[in-house]
């Protein structure tokens, strides 16, 4: 990965963030029924850059909200550098509306993060200079996340969750993402 970022091949400026529910067949940790796809099991939380190359993985239960998991999975970018501090802060993220939330925003804020979170239609327009949003990069960038999950959920053991253990799956996710590190960059 560092190798790759000091090459010029990875580029961690734009980060899209979402989850992915996984449906689990057998009963194990972090298991549970998210409302919204209306299966039980566990939620796949990945941010990834436009080129479709995850940076970091996090796993949830199926019925946390996806915009808790957003700062721990932001915590978890590192990647080193050829000479000084190595890299741990994207210059934007862009994220759907469930990532819109005063915890999120502030949080980007304070870290000094643009955020490109699309706004929730039942908020109220807010005083003060309007956020500004882009509604074509958007798109761009946000099928990124989305393709990644298509290449992800490829891999038959990813796909449903058969392992009762978080670490167990948790590495077949990781072993996944590696094979797609290595597919995009050769």
């Amino acid at each position: 990965m560092s190798r790759g970022y000091s090459s010029g091949l990875i580029k961690i400026d734009d980060l899209s963030v979402d989850s992915s529910t996984v449906a689990a067949k057998k009963g194990g940790q972090q298991i549970g029924f998210d409302g919204h796809k209306k299966t039980k099991g566990s939620k796949i939380h990945v941010a990834v850059t436009p080129q479709c190359l995850p940076i970091a993985i996090d796993l949830g239960s199926g019925n946390e909200h996806e915009s808790r998991k957003l700062i721990p999975l932001l915590n978890d970018i590192q990647i080193k550098n050829k000479n000084g501090r190595p890299k741990n802060r994207p210059e934007r993220v862009w994220a759907d509306t469930k990532y819109h939330t005063f915890l999120v925003l502030t949080y980007l804020y304070n870290r000094r993060i643009r955020a490109q979170i699309k706004e929730r239609m039942n908020t109220k327009p807010k005083q003060g200079r309007p956020h500004v949003f882009l509604y074509r990069d958007y798109r761009r960038v946000r099928s990124s996340v989305e393709r990644f999950f298509g290449w992800l959920k490829s891999f038959r053991r990813i796909q449903t969750r058969y392992e009762r253990l978080v670490s167990t799956y948790l590495g077949f996710v990781q072993l996944g993402c590696v094979m797609i590190l290595m597919k995009v960059v050769r």
